[in-house]
């Protein structure tokens, strides 16, 4: 049986060199084990992508617990812990993907 689909939360940043080996141990260390925490989320996960770039994905149990995961306290001292970078990223971007409804394209007349 296919899993359904679950939203993710997706996180790239891009550190400066100088701080690149440092950034990705404390996302694989520090905020996988914070955000692992927040209720609702599933699952974190930590990748490398070319070019410096420090990937983190956030699996949500599903659509209804993003809200509630994203107000939560545990998310809010997760973001505080991303504070301290922020001098030492030059980029963070976050996208949230989740499923979409297709809309019905045409009507059956019979």
């Amino acid at each position: 049986m296919r899993e359904r689909f679950r939203p993710l939360l997706v996180m790239r940043a891009w550190p400066a060199p100088e701080h690149f080996e440092a950034f990705a141990r404390w996302a694989r260390e520090v905020h996988v084990r914070d955000t692992g925490a927040v209720p609702g989320v599933r699952r974190v996960e930590v990748g490398l992508a070319p070019e410096g770039v420090v990937l983190v994905v956030y699996v949500f149990e599903d659509a209804d617990s993003v809200p509630v995961a994203l107000q939560s306290p545990e998310a809010a001292y997760a973001r505080g812990t991303l504070q301290q970078w922020l001098g030492k990223v030059y980029e963070v971007r976050f996208e949230m993907l989740t499923a979409v409804a297709p809309e019905q394209a045409f009507a059956s007349i019979n």
